[in-house]
């Protein structure tokens, strides 16, 4: 009997996360920017949504992508600062836009 190896990510996620990289290099097609965080030097290495997918958000909307470095996304990602919030790189569902019903 052939086994049929499981996908790593499903169809949907594939041609999602091929929208992203295009939105990406339409962003920042010539350089590579730096970090949006203040006071940061570093150049960034991710893209971060501040509204996260699992608060309403989208990782194919170019109004939810900002530039930062690894140490600051990380630190945005895994933990709940109090200045990402001020800064803008966090936002709660509650303070995001309202979408209009499809």
């Amino acid at each position: 009997m052939k086994r049929t190896p499981i996908r790593r990510v499903s169809k949907k996620r594939e041609q999602e996360n091929r929208r992203r990289r295009a939105m990406v290099r339409k962003l920042w097609p010539d350089m590579q920017p730096g970090c949006v965080v203040d006071g940061c030097p570093r150049l960034a290495d991710d893209v971060h949504e501040p509204l996260s997918r699992g608060r309403g958000g989208s990782i194919t909307d170019p109004g939810n992508a900002v530039p930062i470095c690894r140490p600051h996304h990380d630190e945005v990602t895994f933990g709940e600062p109090e200045w990402a919030y001020e800064q803008g790189l966090k936002v709660h569902s509650w303070d995001a836009p309202k979408r209009e019903a499809s």
